[in-house]
Protein backbone atom coordinates (compact mmCIF):
# COMPACT_ATOMS: atom_id res chain seq x y z
CA UNK A 1 0.00 0.00 0.00
CA UNK A 2 1.73 3.41 -0.61
CA UNK A 3 2.28 6.09 1.70
CA UNK A 4 -0.78 8.43 -0.29
CA UNK A 5 -3.20 5.38 0.41
CA UNK A 6 -1.73 4.65 3.80
CA UNK A 7 -2.61 8.24 4.66
CA UNK A 8 -5.81 8.26 3.23
CA UNK A 9 -7.20 5.16 4.90
CA UNK A 10 -5.56 6.84 8.07
CA UNK A 11 -8.03 9.83 7.96
CA UNK A 12 -10.89 8.23 7.02
CA UNK A 13 -11.07 6.52 10.27
CA UNK A 14 -9.99 9.90 12.04
CA UNK A 15 -12.99 11.80 10.32
CA UNK A 16 -15.17 8.59 11.53
CA UNK A 17 -13.98 8.84 15.29
CA UNK A 18 -14.24 12.90 14.82
CA UNK A 19 -18.00 12.33 13.78
CA UNK A 20 -18.62 9.77 15.88
CA UNK A 21 -17.43 12.18 18.90
CA UNK A 22 -19.09 15.29 17.53
CA UNK A 23 -22.48 13.17 17.27
CA UNK A 24 -22.15 11.74 21.07
CA UNK A 25 -21.26 14.65 22.66
CA UNK A 26 -23.24 15.74 26.08
CA UNK A 27 -25.57 18.43 26.20
CA UNK A 28 -24.72 18.62 30.07
CA UNK A 29 -22.53 17.91 32.78
CA UNK A 30 -23.18 14.43 33.67
CA UNK A 31 -20.38 12.87 35.97
CA UNK A 32 -19.08 13.88 39.30
CA UNK A 33 -16.02 15.18 38.19
CA UNK A 34 -17.02 17.24 35.08
CA UNK A 35 -18.16 19.62 37.33
CA UNK A 36 -15.16 19.71 39.52
CA UNK A 37 -12.72 20.06 36.67
CA UNK A 38 -14.92 22.97 34.98
CA UNK A 39 -14.44 24.60 38.50
CA UNK A 40 -10.94 24.26 38.17
CA UNK A 41 -10.84 25.63 34.29
CA UNK A 42 -12.78 29.22 36.09
CA UNK A 43 -10.31 29.14 38.58
CA UNK A 44 -7.71 26.53 39.30
CA UNK A 45 -7.70 26.05 42.93
CA UNK A 46 -6.78 22.57 44.38
CA UNK A 47 -7.57 23.73 47.87
CA UNK A 48 -11.17 23.96 46.80
CA UNK A 49 -10.38 20.30 45.06
CA UNK A 50 -10.78 22.50 41.71
CA UNK A 51 -9.65 19.94 40.75
CA UNK A 52 -9.38 16.80 43.07
CA UNK A 53 -6.20 15.38 43.62
CA UNK A 54 -3.75 14.27 41.97
CA UNK A 55 -4.69 17.88 40.04
CA UNK A 56 -4.64 17.24 36.69
CA UNK A 57 -2.40 20.38 35.57
CA UNK A 58 -1.96 20.32 32.06
CA UNK A 59 -6.17 18.91 31.43
CA UNK A 60 -7.10 22.04 33.09
CA UNK A 61 -4.26 24.41 31.35
CA UNK A 62 -5.93 22.94 28.30
CA UNK A 63 -8.72 23.72 29.34
CA UNK A 64 -8.48 27.20 30.04
CA UNK A 65 -7.07 28.07 26.41
CA UNK A 66 -9.97 26.13 24.87
CA UNK A 67 -11.86 28.11 26.98
CA UNK A 68 -11.10 31.47 25.12
CA UNK A 69 -13.14 30.30 22.38
CA UNK A 70 -16.19 28.17 24.09
CA UNK A 71 -16.68 31.02 27.28
CA UNK A 72 -17.52 27.86 28.88
CA UNK A 73 -15.40 26.18 31.15
CA UNK A 74 -17.39 23.12 30.81
CA UNK A 75 -17.68 23.05 27.27
CA UNK A 76 -13.88 23.94 26.62
CA UNK A 77 -13.33 20.36 28.04
CA UNK A 78 -15.56 18.65 26.37
CA UNK A 79 -14.26 19.93 22.55
CA UNK A 80 -10.92 19.46 23.95
CA UNK A 81 -11.60 15.85 24.31
CA UNK A 82 -13.93 15.83 20.91
CA UNK A 83 -10.49 17.69 19.23
CA UNK A 84 -7.98 15.15 20.23
CA UNK A 85 -10.02 12.26 19.90
CA UNK A 86 -8.99 12.01 15.55
CA UNK A 87 -5.54 13.04 16.25
CA UNK A 88 -5.67 9.93 19.22
CA UNK A 89 -6.60 8.13 16.22
CA UNK A 90 -3.83 8.71 13.66
CA UNK A 91 -1.34 8.31 16.04
CA UNK A 92 -1.88 5.26 17.48
CA UNK A 93 -2.81 3.85 13.84
CA UNK A 94 0.67 4.84 12.86
CA UNK A 95 2.46 3.60 15.95
CA UNK A 96 0.92 0.35 14.91
CA UNK A 97 1.61 0.40 11.49
CA UNK A 98 5.70 0.36 12.52
CA UNK A 99 5.32 -1.72 15.08
CA UNK A 100 3.55 -4.60 12.61
CA UNK A 101 3.61 -3.44 9.29
CA UNK A 102 -0.36 -4.16 8.38
CA UNK A 103 -1.85 -1.21 7.71
CA UNK A 104 -5.38 -3.13 7.78
CA UNK A 105 -4.82 -4.32 11.35
CA UNK A 106 -3.51 -1.20 12.37
CA UNK A 107 -6.43 1.06 11.76
CA UNK A 108 -8.85 -1.87 12.73
CA UNK A 109 -7.21 -2.02 16.30
CA UNK A 110 -7.34 1.48 16.48
CA UNK A 111 -11.10 1.79 15.13
CA UNK A 112 -12.16 -1.29 17.77
CA UNK A 113 -10.39 0.94 20.44
CA UNK A 114 -11.85 4.92 20.03
CA UNK A 115 -15.18 2.72 19.10
CA UNK A 116 -15.51 0.95 22.13
CA UNK A 117 -18.40 1.29 24.49
CA UNK A 118 -15.77 2.60 27.12
CA UNK A 119 -14.87 5.25 24.83
CA UNK A 120 -17.91 6.24 23.35
CA UNK A 121 -19.29 6.59 27.07
CA UNK A 122 -16.62 8.40 28.23
CA UNK A 123 -14.23 9.80 25.58
CA UNK A 124 -16.30 13.02 24.79
CA UNK A 125 -16.93 13.84 28.89
CA UNK A 126 -15.45 16.99 30.01
CA UNK A 127 -12.76 14.34 32.51
CA UNK A 128 -8.42 13.99 31.52
CA UNK A 129 -8.81 9.83 30.53
CA UNK A 130 -9.84 10.26 26.66
CA UNK A 131 -7.20 13.12 26.80
CA UNK A 132 -4.53 12.00 28.32
CA UNK A 133 -5.10 8.31 26.00
CA UNK A 134 -4.62 10.80 22.94
CA UNK A 135 -0.95 11.54 24.36
CA UNK A 136 -0.08 8.16 25.39
CA UNK A 137 -0.68 7.59 21.29
CA UNK A 138 1.58 10.40 20.65
CA UNK A 139 3.99 8.53 22.55
CA UNK A 140 3.86 5.37 21.39
CA UNK A 141 3.72 7.06 17.73
CA UNK A 142 7.25 9.05 18.47
CA UNK A 143 8.80 5.54 19.95
CA UNK A 144 7.77 3.29 16.92
CA UNK A 145 9.03 5.61 14.35
CA UNK A 146 11.53 5.02 12.45
CA UNK A 147 15.25 6.04 13.70
CA UNK A 148 18.03 6.79 11.63
CA UNK A 149 20.40 7.31 14.63
CA UNK A 150 20.88 10.84 13.77
CA UNK A 151 18.28 13.37 14.33
CA UNK A 152 16.87 14.01 17.93
CA UNK A 153 13.15 14.24 16.54
CA UNK A 154 11.80 11.36 17.86
CA UNK A 155 13.24 11.28 20.88
CA UNK A 156 11.96 14.84 21.87
CA UNK A 157 8.96 13.77 20.77
CA UNK A 158 8.46 11.28 23.04
CA UNK A 159 9.61 12.90 26.19
CA UNK A 160 6.98 15.92 25.51
CA UNK A 161 4.17 13.25 25.15
CA UNK A 162 5.31 11.39 28.22
CA UNK A 163 4.80 14.21 29.76
CA UNK A 164 1.90 15.81 28.30
CA UNK A 165 0.09 11.95 29.44
CA UNK A 166 1.52 12.97 33.04
CA UNK A 167 0.25 16.43 32.95
CA UNK A 168 -3.02 15.49 31.57
CA UNK A 169 -3.62 12.36 34.07
CA UNK A 170 -0.64 12.02 36.61
CA UNK A 171 -1.69 8.53 37.71
CA UNK A 172 -0.10 7.47 34.18
CA UNK A 173 3.12 8.20 35.56
CA UNK A 174 2.77 4.62 36.86
CA UNK A 175 2.72 2.93 33.15
CA UNK A 176 4.16 5.11 31.58
CA UNK A 177 7.80 4.81 33.48
CA UNK A 178 8.27 1.43 32.18
CA UNK A 179 7.40 2.39 28.69
CA UNK A 180 9.71 5.86 29.13
CA UNK A 181 12.84 3.26 29.93
CA UNK A 182 12.31 0.76 27.30
CA UNK A 183 12.05 4.16 25.02
CA UNK A 184 15.10 5.30 26.40
CA UNK A 185 17.25 2.44 26.23
CA UNK A 186 16.33 1.48 22.50
CA UNK A 187 17.56 4.47 21.52
CA UNK A 188 20.60 4.50 19.12
CA UNK A 189 22.61 7.77 20.89
CA UNK A 190 23.26 9.38 24.18
CA UNK A 191 22.13 12.40 22.25
CA UNK A 192 19.23 11.13 21.68
CA UNK A 193 18.72 10.11 25.64
CA UNK A 194 19.58 13.15 26.57
CA UNK A 195 16.99 15.22 24.16
CA UNK A 196 14.55 13.02 25.73
CA UNK A 197 14.52 13.37 29.22
CA UNK A 198 15.38 16.97 28.60
CA UNK A 199 11.94 17.57 26.52
CA UNK A 200 10.59 15.20 29.34
CA UNK A 201 11.89 17.39 32.17
CA UNK A 202 11.47 21.02 30.15
CA UNK A 203 7.25 20.23 29.62
CA UNK A 204 7.01 18.82 32.93
CA UNK A 205 8.03 21.94 34.76
CA UNK A 206 5.85 23.97 32.61
CA UNK A 207 2.47 22.06 34.13
CA UNK A 208 4.25 21.28 37.67
CA UNK A 209 4.87 24.68 38.71
CA UNK A 210 1.36 26.05 38.42
CA UNK A 211 0.21 23.08 40.03
CA UNK A 212 2.79 23.60 42.94
CA UNK A 213 2.10 27.96 42.95
CA UNK A 214 -1.85 26.35 43.54
CA UNK A 215 -1.47 24.43 45.72
CA UNK A 216 0.52 27.18 48.20
CA UNK A 217 4.27 25.83 48.01
CA UNK A 218 5.83 22.89 48.08
CA UNK A 219 4.52 22.22 52.05
CA UNK A 220 0.91 22.57 50.51
CA UNK A 221 1.48 20.22 47.17
CA UNK A 222 3.02 17.82 49.92
CA UNK A 223 -0.20 18.07 51.89
CA UNK A 224 -2.91 17.92 49.33
CA UNK A 225 -1.02 14.75 47.75
CA UNK A 226 -0.84 13.11 50.61
CA UNK A 227 -4.62 13.55 51.27
CA UNK A 228 -5.24 11.93 47.74
CA UNK A 229 -3.15 9.34 49.22
CA UNK A 230 -4.50 8.70 52.31
CA UNK A 231 -8.02 8.34 50.48
CA UNK A 232 -6.76 6.58 47.34
CA UNK A 233 -5.38 3.89 50.07
CA UNK A 234 -8.52 3.39 52.72
CA UNK A 235 -11.03 3.92 49.51
CA UNK A 236 -9.74 2.43 46.27
CA UNK A 237 -7.55 0.16 47.53
CA UNK A 238 -9.64 -0.89 50.27
CA UNK A 239 -13.40 -0.20 51.25
CA UNK A 240 -14.27 0.58 47.59
CA UNK A 241 -13.13 -3.51 47.12
CA UNK A 242 -14.36 -4.88 49.85
CA UNK A 243 -17.50 -6.71 48.25
CA UNK A 244 -15.65 -8.12 45.57
CA UNK A 245 -13.67 -11.25 44.94
CA UNK A 246 -10.39 -11.01 42.80
CA UNK A 247 -12.68 -12.72 40.01
CA UNK A 248 -15.16 -10.37 40.21
CA UNK A 249 -12.91 -7.27 40.09
CA UNK A 250 -10.84 -8.86 37.22
CA UNK A 251 -14.52 -8.95 35.18
CA UNK A 252 -15.00 -5.37 35.96
CA UNK A 253 -11.40 -4.40 34.79
CA UNK A 254 -10.90 -6.96 32.06
CA UNK A 255 -14.34 -7.78 30.77
CA UNK A 256 -16.76 -4.77 31.56
CA UNK A 257 -15.16 -1.97 29.50
CA UNK A 258 -15.99 -3.98 26.42
CA UNK A 259 -19.47 -4.04 26.94
CA UNK A 260 -22.39 -6.97 27.03
CA UNK A 261 -21.58 -10.86 26.41
CA UNK A 262 -22.72 -10.28 22.55
CA UNK A 263 -19.57 -8.09 22.08
CA UNK A 264 -17.42 -9.28 24.27
CA UNK A 265 -17.33 -13.12 23.37
CA UNK A 266 -16.90 -12.63 19.75
CA UNK A 267 -13.85 -10.06 21.10
CA UNK A 268 -12.14 -12.77 23.37
CA UNK A 269 -12.52 -15.38 20.45
CA UNK A 270 -10.95 -12.47 18.09
CA UNK A 271 -7.99 -12.59 20.68
CA UNK A 272 -7.21 -15.65 20.96
CA UNK A 273 -7.14 -16.27 17.64
CA UNK A 274 -4.74 -13.29 17.26
CA UNK A 275 -2.81 -14.03 20.43
CA UNK A 276 0.28 -16.06 18.26
CA UNK A 277 0.56 -13.08 16.26
CA UNK A 278 0.81 -10.65 19.30
CA UNK A 279 3.38 -13.06 20.72
CA UNK A 280 5.18 -13.58 17.31
CA UNK A 281 5.97 -9.73 17.58
CA UNK A 282 6.76 -9.33 21.26
CA UNK A 283 9.71 -7.33 20.81
CA UNK A 284 8.81 -4.25 18.25
CA UNK A 285 5.56 -4.36 20.76
CA UNK A 286 7.47 -4.03 24.21
CA UNK A 287 6.54 -0.74 24.48
CA UNK A 288 2.63 -1.32 24.71
CA UNK A 289 3.18 -4.64 26.79
CA UNK A 290 5.02 -3.34 29.57
CA UNK A 291 2.80 -0.19 29.19
CA UNK A 292 0.04 -2.87 29.78
CA UNK A 293 1.23 -5.47 32.01
CA UNK A 294 1.72 -2.54 34.96
CA UNK A 295 -1.63 -0.70 34.41
CA UNK A 296 -3.33 -4.50 34.59
CA UNK A 297 -1.45 -5.07 38.06
CA UNK A 298 -1.79 -1.19 39.03
CA UNK A 299 -5.73 -2.10 38.23
CA UNK A 300 -6.36 -5.03 39.52
CA UNK A 301 -4.31 -4.41 42.70
CA UNK A 302 -5.71 -1.40 43.61
CA UNK A 303 -7.92 0.85 41.68
CA UNK A 304 -11.91 1.58 43.05
CA UNK A 305 -13.77 -1.25 40.53
CA UNK A 306 -16.56 1.06 40.55
CA UNK A 307 -14.64 3.22 38.01
CA UNK A 308 -13.54 0.42 35.95
CA UNK A 309 -14.69 0.86 32.64
CA UNK A 310 -13.04 3.90 32.58
CA UNK A 311 -9.76 3.46 34.78
CA UNK A 312 -9.17 0.46 31.68
CA UNK A 313 -9.15 2.73 28.73
CA UNK A 314 -5.13 2.59 28.96
CA UNK A 315 -5.13 -1.62 28.95
CA UNK A 316 -7.34 -1.61 25.71
CA UNK A 317 -4.96 -0.47 23.22
CA UNK A 318 -3.28 -3.91 23.98
CA UNK A 319 -6.34 -5.73 23.41
CA UNK A 320 -8.04 -4.51 20.26
CA UNK A 321 -4.53 -4.95 18.76
CA UNK A 322 -4.85 -8.38 20.04
CA UNK A 323 -8.46 -8.90 18.27
CA UNK A 324 -7.38 -6.96 15.35
CA UNK A 325 -4.67 -9.33 14.54
CA UNK A 326 -7.48 -12.59 15.01
CA UNK A 327 -9.53 -10.86 12.39
CA UNK A 328 -6.42 -10.38 10.20
CA UNK A 329 -5.79 -13.89 10.73
CA UNK A 330 -9.78 -14.64 8.95
CA UNK A 331 -8.92 -12.03 6.27
CA UNK A 332 -5.56 -14.06 5.25
CA UNK A 333 -7.67 -17.64 5.38
CA UNK A 334 -10.47 -15.70 3.51
CA UNK A 335 -8.04 -13.43 0.73
CA UNK A 336 -10.49 -10.65 2.01
CA UNK A 337 -8.04 -7.60 2.91
CA UNK A 338 -10.17 -5.28 4.16
CA UNK A 339 -12.31 -7.36 6.65
CA UNK A 340 -10.07 -6.26 9.82
CA UNK A 341 -11.55 -2.89 9.41
CA UNK A 342 -15.36 -4.03 8.17
CA UNK A 343 -15.00 -6.49 11.48
CA UNK A 344 -14.19 -3.17 13.57
CA UNK A 345 -16.69 -1.24 12.35
CA UNK A 346 -19.05 -4.04 12.99
CA UNK A 347 -18.43 -3.94 16.73
CA UNK A 348 -18.35 -0.21 16.91
CA UNK A 349 -21.95 -0.57 15.99
CA UNK A 350 -22.63 -3.44 18.18
CA UNK A 351 -20.57 -1.28 20.80
CA UNK A 352 -23.03 1.96 19.86
CA UNK A 353 -26.33 -0.10 19.73
CA UNK A 354 -25.20 -1.72 23.66
CA UNK A 355 -24.82 1.78 24.76
CA UNK A 356 -27.67 3.67 23.22
CA UNK A 357 -29.87 4.32 26.29
CA UNK A 358 -27.12 6.71 27.86
CA UNK A 359 -25.80 8.24 24.65
CA UNK A 360 -29.15 8.98 23.46
CA UNK A 361 -30.47 10.93 26.99
CA UNK A 362 -27.39 12.36 27.24
CA UNK A 363 -27.47 14.00 23.93
CA UNK A 364 -30.46 15.01 23.42
CA UNK A 365 -31.56 16.44 26.88
CA UNK A 366 -30.12 17.39 30.63
CA UNK A 367 -28.64 14.97 32.82
CA UNK A 368 -30.45 13.93 36.14
CA UNK A 369 -28.42 16.47 38.06
CA UNK A 370 -28.95 19.36 35.80
CA UNK A 371 -32.73 18.72 35.55
CA UNK A 372 -33.26 18.42 38.67
CA UNK A 373 -31.01 21.77 39.71
CA UNK A 374 -33.23 23.34 37.00
CA UNK A 375 -35.98 22.52 39.00
CA UNK A 376 -35.22 23.82 42.15
CA UNK A 377 -34.44 27.08 40.66
CA UNK A 378 -38.10 27.26 38.73
CA UNK A 379 -39.67 25.79 42.33
CA UNK A 380 -38.02 27.28 45.37
CA UNK A 381 -37.69 31.04 46.17
CA UNK A 382 -34.11 31.98 46.34
CA UNK A 383 -33.62 32.20 49.97
CA UNK A 384 -33.99 28.26 49.93
CA UNK A 385 -31.07 26.61 51.60
CA UNK A 386 -29.91 23.79 49.33
CA UNK A 387 -28.77 20.63 51.33
CA UNK A 388 -27.17 18.10 49.41
CA UNK A 389 -25.49 15.09 49.95
CA UNK A 390 -21.51 13.87 49.49
CA UNK A 391 -22.03 13.15 46.02
CA UNK A 392 -23.58 15.76 44.82
CA UNK A 393 -21.52 18.68 46.47
CA UNK A 394 -19.73 19.21 43.14
CA UNK A 395 -23.20 19.32 40.92
CA UNK A 396 -25.01 21.95 43.80
CA UNK A 397 -22.17 24.18 43.35
CA UNK A 398 -21.73 24.47 40.13
CA UNK A 399 -25.35 24.48 39.17
CA UNK A 400 -27.14 25.94 41.87
CA UNK A 401 -24.54 29.07 42.62
CA UNK A 402 -27.26 31.66 43.79
CA UNK A 403 -28.39 29.14 46.39
CA UNK A 404 -27.43 28.88 49.65
CA UNK A 405 -25.52 24.95 49.71
CA UNK A 406 -24.19 22.86 52.53
CA UNK A 407 -24.34 19.14 53.06
CA UNK A 408 -27.21 17.56 54.60
CA UNK A 409 -25.78 16.79 57.57
CA UNK A 410 -24.45 20.41 58.65
CA UNK A 411 -27.54 21.86 56.87
CA UNK A 412 -29.75 19.69 59.40
CA UNK A 413 -27.81 20.44 62.47
CA UNK A 414 -27.95 24.52 61.46
CA UNK A 415 -31.69 24.51 59.96
CA UNK A 416 -33.85 22.04 61.66
CA UNK A 417 -35.47 24.27 64.41
CA UNK A 418 -35.04 27.05 62.05
CA UNK A 419 -38.82 26.12 60.10
CA UNK A 420 -38.85 29.34 58.78
CA UNK A 421 -35.98 28.51 56.65
CA UNK A 422 -36.70 26.59 53.48
CA UNK A 423 -34.77 23.81 52.73
CA UNK A 424 -34.82 20.95 49.83
CA UNK A 425 -32.89 18.07 49.41
CA UNK A 426 -30.78 17.90 46.43
CA UNK A 427 -29.22 13.91 46.51
CA UNK A 428 -27.70 11.05 44.04
CA UNK A 429 -30.88 8.25 44.15
CA UNK A 430 -34.27 7.99 43.76
CA UNK A 431 -37.27 8.50 46.58
CA UNK A 432 -40.71 7.32 47.75
CA UNK A 433 -41.38 10.81 49.29
CA UNK A 434 -44.21 12.43 48.08
CA UNK A 435 -43.00 15.65 47.88
CA UNK A 436 -40.00 14.53 45.96
CA UNK A 437 -39.18 15.28 42.18
CA UNK A 438 -36.94 12.61 40.55
CA UNK A 439 -34.95 13.37 37.06
CA UNK A 440 -33.30 9.73 36.12
CA UNK A 441 -32.43 8.30 32.19
CA UNK A 442 -32.81 4.66 31.48
CA UNK A 443 -32.09 1.75 33.64
CA UNK A 444 -29.62 0.14 31.21
CA UNK A 445 -26.95 -3.44 31.54
CA UNK A 446 -24.47 -0.18 29.60
CA UNK A 447 -24.99 1.87 32.59
CA UNK A 448 -24.16 -0.58 35.42
CA UNK A 449 -21.17 -1.48 33.46
CA UNK A 450 -19.75 1.20 32.29
CA UNK A 451 -20.17 3.55 34.99
CA UNK A 452 -20.18 4.31 38.78
CA UNK A 453 -23.90 3.53 38.89
CA UNK A 454 -24.35 6.83 40.46
CA UNK A 455 -26.22 10.05 38.76
CA UNK A 456 -28.78 7.97 36.60
CA UNK A 457 -31.67 9.34 39.24
CA UNK A 458 -31.59 12.33 41.03
CA UNK A 459 -34.21 13.66 43.73
CA UNK A 460 -35.01 17.35 44.65
CA UNK A 461 -37.14 16.77 48.10
CA UNK A 462 -38.38 19.65 50.15
CA UNK A 463 -37.52 19.09 53.35
CA UNK A 464 -40.92 20.47 55.22
CA UNK A 465 -40.78 21.31 59.09
CA UNK A 466 -42.73 17.93 60.25
CA UNK A 467 -39.71 15.92 58.59
CA UNK A 468 -36.68 17.82 60.06
CA UNK A 469 -34.41 16.63 62.74
CA UNK A 470 -30.52 16.59 63.68
CA UNK A 471 -28.33 13.51 64.38
CA UNK A 472 -26.96 14.13 68.03
CA UNK A 473 -24.84 11.50 68.45
CA UNK A 474 -24.46 7.73 67.24
CA UNK A 475 -26.62 8.51 63.94
CA UNK A 476 -24.88 8.27 60.16
CA UNK A 477 -24.97 9.81 56.92
CA UNK A 478 -28.19 9.55 55.23
CA UNK A 479 -28.04 6.64 52.35
CA UNK A 480 -30.40 5.73 49.47
CA UNK A 481 -31.17 3.78 46.79
CA UNK A 482 -31.85 4.58 43.39
CA UNK A 483 -34.86 2.72 43.72
CA UNK A 484 -35.95 5.19 46.38
CA UNK A 485 -35.25 3.35 49.85
CA UNK A 486 -33.78 5.97 51.86
CA UNK A 487 -32.32 5.35 55.78
CA UNK A 488 -29.82 6.76 57.97
CA UNK A 489 -28.03 3.51 60.16
CA UNK A 490 -27.79 4.36 63.78
CA UNK A 491 -25.16 3.04 66.14
CA UNK A 492 -26.62 1.01 69.60
CA UNK A 493 -26.47 4.12 71.23
CA UNK A 494 -28.18 7.36 69.10
CA UNK A 495 -29.83 10.27 69.65
CA UNK A 496 -31.92 12.93 67.53
CA UNK A 497 -33.26 16.60 68.36
CA UNK A 498 -36.45 18.01 67.00
CA UNK A 499 -37.92 21.63 66.19
CA UNK A 500 -40.12 23.25 68.79
CA UNK A 501 -43.95 23.11 68.49
CA UNK A 502 -45.18 19.28 68.27
CA UNK A 503 -47.19 17.15 70.33
CA UNK A 504 -46.07 14.10 68.92
CA UNK A 505 -43.13 12.14 66.75
CA UNK A 506 -43.48 9.00 64.54
CA UNK A 507 -40.31 7.24 64.28
CA UNK A 508 -39.87 4.44 61.86
CA UNK A 509 -37.16 1.82 61.98
CA UNK A 510 -35.55 -1.58 60.03
CA UNK A 511 -33.17 -3.57 59.58
CA UNK A 512 -31.08 -4.51 56.15
CA UNK A 513 -31.60 -7.69 54.51
CA UNK A 514 -27.79 -8.29 54.61
CA UNK A 515 -28.10 -7.54 59.15
CA UNK A 516 -27.31 -11.15 60.59
CA UNK A 517 -30.25 -10.92 63.10
CA UNK A 518 -33.68 -10.49 61.87
CA UNK A 519 -34.97 -8.67 64.51
CA UNK A 520 -33.39 -5.70 66.91
CA UNK A 521 -36.08 -4.78 69.92
CA UNK A 522 -34.82 -0.99 70.50
CA UNK A 523 -36.17 1.43 73.17
CA UNK A 524 -37.30 4.59 72.37
CA UNK A 525 -36.77 7.64 74.88
CA UNK A 526 -37.94 10.89 74.93
CA UNK A 527 -36.10 13.28 76.81
CA UNK A 528 -34.59 10.46 78.66
CA UNK A 529 -37.93 9.33 79.47
CA UNK A 530 -38.83 5.68 77.97
CA UNK A 531 -41.99 6.43 75.86
CA UNK A 532 -41.92 2.99 73.58
CA UNK A 533 -39.78 -0.22 72.34
CA UNK A 534 -40.31 -1.51 68.61
CA UNK A 535 -38.94 -4.90 67.46
CA UNK A 536 -37.04 -3.68 64.53
CA UNK A 537 -37.54 -6.77 61.83
CA UNK A 538 -36.58 -6.32 57.87
CA UNK A 539 -40.29 -5.30 57.28
CA UNK A 540 -40.36 -1.06 58.76
CA UNK A 541 -41.92 -1.00 62.26
CA UNK A 542 -43.22 2.30 63.36
CA UNK A 543 -44.08 4.01 67.16
CA UNK A 544 -45.80 7.31 67.86
CA UNK A 545 -44.54 8.96 71.57
CA UNK A 546 -45.82 12.20 72.88
CA UNK A 547 -43.31 14.96 72.95
CA UNK A 548 -42.91 16.85 76.47
CA UNK A 549 -44.45 20.64 75.88
CA UNK A 550 -41.53 23.40 76.46
CA UNK A 551 -38.81 21.29 76.34
CA UNK A 552 -36.78 20.98 73.32
CA UNK A 553 -37.19 17.21 72.18
CA UNK A 554 -34.53 14.66 72.11
CA UNK A 555 -35.48 11.73 70.76
CA UNK A 556 -32.74 8.71 72.06
CA UNK A 557 -32.86 4.92 70.61
CA UNK A 558 -30.93 2.21 72.71
CA UNK A 559 -31.00 -1.42 71.12
CA UNK A 560 -30.11 -4.97 72.17
CA UNK A 561 -27.93 -6.00 69.19
CA UNK A 562 -25.55 -4.35 67.05
CA UNK A 563 -23.25 -5.86 64.21
CA UNK A 564 -19.33 -4.58 62.36
CA UNK A 565 -20.04 -5.19 58.67
CA UNK A 566 -16.19 -4.87 58.36
CA UNK A 567 -16.84 -8.31 60.51
CA UNK A 568 -20.06 -9.85 59.00
CA UNK A 569 -19.87 -8.84 55.65
CA UNK A 570 -16.05 -8.38 54.93
CA UNK A 571 -17.22 -4.86 53.13
CA UNK A 572 -14.31 -3.08 55.52
CA UNK A 573 -16.92 -0.96 57.15
CA UNK A 574 -15.39 0.22 60.62
CA UNK A 575 -18.66 1.22 61.66
CA UNK A 576 -20.95 -0.34 64.26
CA UNK A 577 -24.66 -0.66 63.39
CA UNK A 578 -27.66 -1.39 64.88
CA UNK A 579 -30.97 -0.20 62.73
CA UNK A 580 -31.94 1.78 60.08
CA UNK A 581 -33.75 5.10 61.23
CA UNK A 582 -36.16 5.73 58.01
CA UNK A 583 -38.36 8.30 59.04
CA UNK A 584 -39.22 11.09 61.26
CA UNK A 585 -42.66 12.71 60.96
CA UNK A 586 -43.85 15.17 63.38
CA UNK A 587 -47.43 16.42 64.56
Amino acid sequence: MNPRTVRLYEYGGALIVLLVRIITAPRTPWENDEFLFAEAVRKFDPSLYHPHPPGFPLFVLLGKAFAVVTHDPWLALVVLNIVLAPIGFIALTRALRHWIDDEWTAISASLIYFLSTAMLVHGPLALSDAAAMTFVCLAFAAISAPDDGVHERSAILTGLWTSAAIGTRPPLLIPIAPLLIIALIRMRTMRQRIACIAAFAFLSLMWFVPLLEATGGWDGFVLYQTKQVAYFATHDAAMSRGAFTPGQIAIRFLIHPWGSKYLTLPLLALILLGAAGFVRRWRPLLPLIAFTAVQIVFELGSMDPADAARYSLPIMIAFALAAALGLAQIARSAHVPYLPVAGALLFALGSGFYVRDILVPRMTGPSPSVAAAQYVKSAFPRDTVVLFDFAMRPAAEWLLPEFKSETVETGLKRYYDQTQVPLVLLADGGSHDPDARTFSWPESDAYGKLTRNRYRVVTADAVTKAERYAPVGGVYALERTIAGEEWRWMAPRAAIALPRGYNAVTVTLALSHDAPFDSNPTEVLVNGRPEATINVTREPGSATVELIPLLQPEIEFRTARSFRPADVLKNQDPRTLAVELVRVEQR
